[in-house]
């Protein structure tokens, strides 16, 4: 540190690349002179890093075209003409109109859209505040069926039972691989602290290839690149599944224990259960009562094969079934539609089976149709090769770097219980946008607090069209996005080195306190401010009368082991103090979902079978043709298909207004 210098730490700006980091922003005479990577202790203290986004994100809170006022709408929507106005104008007029929606056709009418993604830090204020705010109006909330980046929820879901928590892993994991296949990801470009233990691992003998659709950093760092046609992804796992089981490559032991290879389904594809509820395997011969949730198997020979009678039905066990559905992705049939050549599908069959400890690597990458159907091929890999739940074996779907997972109290601040009259009406996204499309549209007003949804949601046209059918519709936010343009009023948020949080997710074994490190700029105004002025002029201000300081000391009040453990307690003046504190995670353990081996899934094993997705034709992870551009019989009319593969500088349109990020860029958008 400089002299006259101090520091905080932010959480970066650049957060949506999923590394989810904090910084720490320098301050002399009130004005960010610059960023750093952030200084953990302990285990953690080399884990703290910045990317090119982190470091020039210190020059966006001075950047001229940041939102700094209020504004509302004087023109025709999306005509570009604004009027200045304060803020308790804008309060008491959005006010009005929101009183006005929910009095005339109720409460349900009013829509509030927050991505948690979308401001820094991730689970923070402008999120908790929003959802507390929905929760007390009883407004409508779309957001929790987003289908954007769906497929690691539906894959986990499905496979292990629990969503959220597979998509984390300690990146210390991979240490010890010898074998990292990253498949739709490009962590050497834009996750500084994955690609730190994946470089340390090759430089200890580890082979790394890379499946992608380009040609990108990480696969020039990679020992192989193995390029696929767009959405073909799980037809390649699948294909090397074949080949793993085909040549008995895979850890029947580990397949028999953990997943529900075993377990004997009916012809119409339920799983064999008795009147107890209990499943049913084949063991010598016998047919066996298997407990829900992870009951213990019998000693003998349990059957992967066979046919057995039950309740007068046919019943075979999952394995037998697999084998059957692995037919279809032969290697001729793989080469049409991945483009890969059958030699190099053998190669990596063979190579990742054979591997002692082998890790895929698999995150958001894939945005495109079949995206789940991938990661649960991924994980199903990961399962009949035994690569799960030790060190140096692992497979992400959303690559999440994190150690143990840290769990603040934020149920009460986003649903509190006294709020009896008004709980928030949760509509899936499908639904809401079939009812939007109706001339007597059942929402008459949104607000946007977190998210740009008119540039990060497909077809424009839609959000255009349903914001012409609303009373009204308010931004807020730090720019004039898409969003934004068509808003009828347009409030001015603080960026995060504007405003106090607790970083949830950067936090390493960490507890980190964001603290304000220039005055907001302009009239900027936090979400506590605008959520507690807007409930007092609302009637719902009882339940909008705590600082920040006060959420941050209720969140910190927890029965959450690893934070409960901390002495003295953590405490928001202690974290004012010390700025960043340690949690009592075991110095020596790396946090991994897969530990243990333990599941909530019915059966409490792995379902790399899904007998309620049988009704769509996806009980085992399958792949479907695409849309856009059939592979298979290919398109003599449009023999070309259009990938825009993303440019590294920028992050869900963040940083494409810097200058100098362009530049670094190669300028404006082209093609080739």
């Amino acid at each position: 540190m400089r002299e006259g210098e101090s520091f905080v730490y932010t959480a970066c700006p650049g957060w949506g690349d999923h590394d989810y980091c904090a910084i720490k922003t320098i301050v002399k005479d009130g004005k960010i002179v610059r960023t750093e990577k952030p200084t953990y202790t302990g285990p953690e203290a080399d884990e703290g890093f910045i990317c090119q986004k982190g470091i020039m994100a210190a020059r966006q809170p001075y950047n001229p075209d940041r939102l700094l006022y209020p504004l509302k709408r004087v023109g025709e929507r999306g005509e570009g003409k604004w009027e200045r106005i304060s803020w308790d104008q804008a309060l008491d007029e959005i006010a009005e109109k929101i009183a006005k929606i929910r009095d005339e056709y109720g409460k349900e009418s009013f829509v509030i859209w927050a991505l948690a993604a979308s401001v820094p830090p991730a689970g923070g204020f402008d999120t908790m505040l929003s959802e507390r705010f929905c929760h007390v109006l009883g407004a409508t909330n779309p957001i929790y069926t987003q289908g954007l980046d769906n497929g690691p929820v539906y894959t986990n879901f499905y496979t292990f039972g629990q969503s959220s928590l597979y998509m984390l892993t300690d990146p210390g994991n991979m240490d010890d691989s010898n074998h990292i296949i990253i498949w739709g990801a490009d962590p050497i470009a834009n996750q500084e602290r994955v690609a730190k233990h994946i470089v340390e691992a090759h430089d200890r003998g580890a082979k790394v290839v890379d499946i992608g659709l380009v040609f990108d950093v990480t696969a020039g760092f990679a020992d192989q690149f193995v390029g696929v046609k767009p959405g073909s992804d799980p037809f390649l796992a699948l294909a090397m599944a074949k080949i793993i089981v085909e040549e008995d490559l895979f850890d029947r032991e580990f397949v028999t224990k953990y997943t529900v290879a075993s377990y004997l389904i009916d012809e119409e594809g339920q799983y064999a259960r008795d009147v107890d509820g209990n499943f049913i395997i084949a063991c010598n011969g016998e047919l066996v009562a298997i407990a829900p949730a992870g009951g213990e198997l019998p000693e003998g020979d349990i059957a992967l094969d066979g046919e057995y009678e039950f309740g007068g039905k046919k019943i075979v066990p999952v394995w037998s079934k697999f084998i059957e559905h692995l037919q279809t992705y032969t290697l001729e049939r793989a080469e049409k539609v991945t483009g890969v050549a059958p030699e190099i599908i053998l190669q990596l069959a063979h190579e990742y089976a054979a591997a002692d400890n082998a890790y895929i690597i698999g995150a958001l990458g894939l945005r495109y149709i079949n995206q789940g159907e991938s990661y649960r091929a991924f994980h199903m890999l990961g399962a009949i090769t035994g690569n799960l739940g030790r060190p140096g074996a692992g497979v992400t779907a959303e690559l999440i770097p994190t150690s143990f997972p840290i769990q603040f109290e934020n149920y009460e601040l986003m649903r509190p219980e006294n709020a009896e009259g008004n709980k928030e009406n949760i509509v899936r996204m499908y639904e809401f946008f079939e009812q939007v499309k109706q001339d007597d549209c059942p929402y008459k007003g949104m607000m946007v607090t977190a998210g740009n949804p008119v540039h990060n949601n497909p077809n424009r046209s839609r959000w255009v069209n349903m914001f012409n059918k609303m009373e009204l519709v308010v931004s807020y936010d730090v720019w004039m996005t898409d969003t934004s343009e068509l808003a009828d009023y347009v409030l001015p948020d603080c960026m995060p080195f504007e405003r106090e949080e607790l970083i949830q997710l950067a936090c390493y074994n960490h507890v980190v306190l964001q603290e304000p490190a220039i005055e907001p700029q302009g009239e900027a105004r936090d979400p506590n401010f605008l959520f507690s002025e807007l409930a007092k002029r609302l009637g719902y201000g009882e339940y909008f009368t705590k600082t920040i300081p006060e959420y941050i000391d209720d969140r910190l009040k927890t029965d959450y082991p690893l934070l409960a453990g901390v002495q003295p307690p953590i405490t928001y003046e202690r974290l004012k103090k010390e700025k960043i504190i340690r949690t009592v995670a075991p110095p020596d353990l790396k946090f991994d979902p897969f530990r243990g081996l333990k599941f909530a899934t019915q059966t409490g094993r792995i379902e790399f079978y899904a007998d309620r997705l049988i009704e769509v034709d996806l009980a085992f992870p399958s792949y479907t043709p695409t849309f856009e551009s059939p592979v298979i019989d290919g398109n003599d009319t449009y023999p070309y298909q259009l990938f825009t593969g993303r440019q590294r500088f920028f992050m869900q349109s963040m940083f494409t207004d810097d200058p100098v990020m362009r530049d670094l860029s190669g300028g404006k958008p082209h093609a080739r």
